[in-house]
């Protein structure tokens, strides 16, 4: 593995047993301790304090982080952030804990940080690494965007891919005002983008549309602010059912304050597009893998859109929009 990237280790072969998985994680930790090499960074890997065991620390002009690496088969849960926050707790007061996860994390782990007191970790997904392996953007300027981005909205995750897309968007927008009509559409989670992007593929839509994951339910409206703020003019925000319903009418009261365009769902996506497809599909898919929303996306390239939107007035209200270029 020693010469390979991160890209070239996304999907495992057909032979990859728990040793082949376990050095990819090892090789992750090398890939990254190159990064901030690279970078002068300082990184000091492995380090074994008492009673406890941290990935790594490196420095950023003259500030010093905590690093934690991941590599799993499922996305990072709750408890993993909860872990690492209790390190980053016990050590010298402002430290600030950066995870990086090529597995991303559960939309519930990103809302549990925002449950806490205080914020003092930032969180790196794979797409945001393979941005700064591909050279889209240095390590340096990932951090800082995302660090200033928690400072400002008090958020965990800000996804380097959404930045950048969104540096385009700013570009055209100066170039051709037709570019305002353009839309961004936030979604909840990583997994979330591709499922939206097979279903809007299936309908005739004139506007230019980019979709932003959140990261988590919670983080939604911080992320329709931030991209206001950067002169987005049409931003959507597709919503689903919180837990807690007094959590859930401040969400959309925040949202309908932005004057987002809010297309509120009964379920999570696959439970919602699972409604649309026939009992035929259902039946011959679900022993299939669900994993990274791989189910979700076989419901969206499958559903029945007349009913969908029969069903669901925002939705088609949305549809309609980006079908007609409308702001």
């Amino acid at each position: 593995m020693a010469d390979l990237t991160l890209s070239n280790l996304l999907t495992p072969p057909t032979s990859a047993d728990p040793v082949w998985f376990r050095s990819r994680g090892r090789h992750f930790e090398r890939v990254l301790n190159q990064f901030l090499l690279n970078e002068k960074m300082d990184p000091h890997m492995s380090m074994r304090p008492k009673g406890e065991e941290i990935d790594g620390s490196f420095v950023l002009d003259d500030r010093y982080f905590l690093l934690e690496a991941k590599w799993h088969k499922d996305p990072i849960p709750a408890s993993d952030l909860y872990a690492f926050k209790g390190k980053v707790d016990g050590k010298l007061i402002g430290t600030i804990g950066v995870f990086f996860s090529m597995s991303d994390y559960s939309t519930e782990a990103v809302d549990a940080l925002l449950k806490g007191k205080e914020l003092n970790i930032i969180l790196f997904g794979h797409n945001d690494l393979l941005s700064i392996e591909n050279r889209m953007i240095t390590m340096r300027e990932a951090l800082k965007k995302k660090l200033r981005f928690a400072a400002t909205y008090g958020q965990p995750y800000y996804s380097i891919e959404s930045y950048l897309s969104n540096i385009i968007k700013s570009t055209k927008l100066e170039k051709d005002q037709n570019s305002k009509r353009a839309w961004s559409i936030i979604v909840e989670g990583e997994e979330d983008v591709s499922t939206i992007k097979e279903l809007l593929s299936r309908f005739e839509i004139n506007s230019g549309f980019t979709i932003f994951p959140a990261g988590g339910q919670l983080s939604v409206p911080s992320l329709s602010a931030h991209l206001l703020n950067t002169g987005n003019t049409n931003v959507a925000a597709i919503v689903t059912p919180i837990k807690n319903s007094k959590v859930q009418s401040m969400q959309i009261a925040e949202l309908k304050s932005l004057e987002v365009e809010i297309i509120t769902l009964p379920a999570t996506l696959e439970d919602w597009l699972d409604n649309y497809v026939t009992t035929e599909y259902h039946n011959a898919t679900f022993m299939l893998s669900s994993r990274k929303g791989k189910m979700a996306r076989r419901y969206a390239r499958n559903a029945n859109l007349e009913q969908l939107l029969s069903d669901n007035l925002s939705f088609n209200t949305l549809i309609n929009k980006l079908k007609n270029n409308q702001i």
